[in-house]
């Protein structure tokens, strides 16, 4: 059945992101699927939001610690074994938290053991073996595979809250981790290839055999991509990754607020579970509606562009959530939200590859989510605390849009890097020989 995709004339590329946008359903338990549980879980065990949020911060700190190691085991052992591994950890977490009656065990189920599921099993690992076997079609493959994890999103939060209150959270923490262990544990093992080269081909199938034209000059245009791969020592001497790390620090920090308590803020405002999900549902969908439309922009124009026009749609967004509490409103709020985030998030993820290569990738990538993981863990915890002395959202949420427009600033300002032996390049005197190729 394979076989024409297993052939050196063959592209098994496309076998590889089917697997991985599969996956990326499942594997968006890891990090969407506590916002739900939240508000049940205070209600039955009489726990305060800000302390039971805590897991979620336990959650983002274990996933940027790991980032580092994920990224180096990554590069020695190959992206497929750490899905692997990361998956089976994050069955096993979903098993312990569908018996847990106390906050340690909580922090160990979804904190600790989640939190290392996703950092060794998720898009880390998803995304490399995409970038492995994509150059010219990078941005349409990210795009795919985002926007399949969104479509699952559509369904995931109606599915998620329907399970939840007929079969009870205990029952639904048990059908995701076999929902794992099918999807994202049996299906890599058998269909996963790390390089192209493993199977004698090349990226982009025969599409690669012909010469991509990338720009050896110190002013990079749209769709730039470094000639030269950048190590982890570079990279870390360049302002990019420093003022991309401290966008994402920022996002993370006020997204985390924003997007782990929304489903309890509008609780707060009035709305009913169903009518939550919905919502979330809503911002879900137009969130992949924009990652697949992004990755087709992102063959044509800056990704460094793309991903400032989407980070002005969240602010936009996140200013309608909490300006009004009628249904509209906070349902148009949705749709900017979801338009931001499919945006932001396919463009930001191939600006790494483009800006500092792909040999690299998994530890630069996992250099930088050591940060913005740790720092941006705090939002949910500070927001819950917000709440219970408070009373409300609003506060909270209010400081989370300006750190949002501090963040764009950052973003703004990261242009791509040129690598240290093309500035040198452009630097000879004139009459000094040429530096091979």
């Amino acid at each position: 059945m394979l076989g024409r995709f297993t052939s050196e004339k063959g592209f098994y590329g496309w076998v590889n992101l089917a697997t991985a946008a599969v996956m990326s359903i499942i594997v968006g338990l890891y990090l969407v699927s506590f916002s739900y549980f939240l508000p049940f879980l205070v209600k039955e065990f009489g726990w305060n939001r800000g302390i039971t949020s805590l897991a979620a911060t336990i959650n983002m700190i274990v996933l940027g610690f790991c980032g580092p190691v994920a990224g180096y085991f990554i590069v020695k052992c190959g992206a497929r074994s750490s899905i692997l591994l990361g998956n089976i950890v994050g069955c096993l977490g979903f098993l312990l938290l569908s018996f847990h009656s106390r906050l340690w065990q909580l922090f160990l189920g979804y904190g600790i053991l989640v939190g290392l599921a996703a950092g060794f099993g998720g898009f880390l690992a998803c995304t490399t073996v995409i970038n492995n076997w994509f150059v010219k079609k990078r941005s349409l493959a990210l795009g795919i595979f985002l926007s399949a994890g969104g479509a699952g999103g559509i369904f995931m939060g109606p599915t998620l809250m329907a399970l939840i209150t007929k079969q009870g959270w205990r029952t639904t923490y048990l059908i995701m981790g076999g929902l794992v262990i099918l999807f994202s544990v049996i299906s890599p093992a058998l269909l996963i290839r790390n390089k192209p080269q493993d199977l004698g081909q090349i990226p982009d199938g025969s599409e690669g055999s012909k010469p991509i034209t990338t720009s050896r000059s110190s002013r990079p245009q749209a769709g730039y991509r470094t000639p030269v791969d950048f190590s982890l020592k570079e990279a870390v001497r360049t302002p990019t990754l420093w003022l991309l790390i401290a966008y994402f620090c920022l996002n993370m920090l006020a997204m985390g607020a924003i997007m782990t308590h929304q489903v309890a803020y509008l609780f707060d405002i009035g709305f009913t579970a169903a009518l939550a999900a919905i919502a979330g549902s809503v911002m879900t969908g137009v969130m992949t509606f924009a990652q697949f439309g992004s990755g087709f922009v992102g063959m044509r124009y800056s990704m460094h562009s793309i991903a400032i026009a989407g980070e002005v749609l969240k602010i936009i967004g996140a200013v309608i959530l909490v300006s009004f509490r009628s249904v509209p409103p906070i349902f148009a709020a949705m749709v900017v939200l979801g338009m931001g985030f499919g945006s932001v998030s396919l463009a930001t993820m191939n600006m790494f590859p483009n800006y500092f290569g792909l040999l690299n990738y998994p530890k630069i990538m996992g250099f930088a989510r050591l940060f913005w993981a740790f720092i941006g863990g705090a939002g949910a915890p500070l927001a819950g605390l917000v709440r219970d002395r408070s009373g409300s959202y609003l506060v909270a949420f209010q400081a989370a849009i300006l750190i949002l427009v501090v963040g764009l600033i950052f973003l703004i300002l990261a242009r791509a890097p040129i690598h240290p032996s093309l500035k040198t390049e452009t630097r000879q005197p004139v009459g000094a020989p040429a530096a091979s190729d």
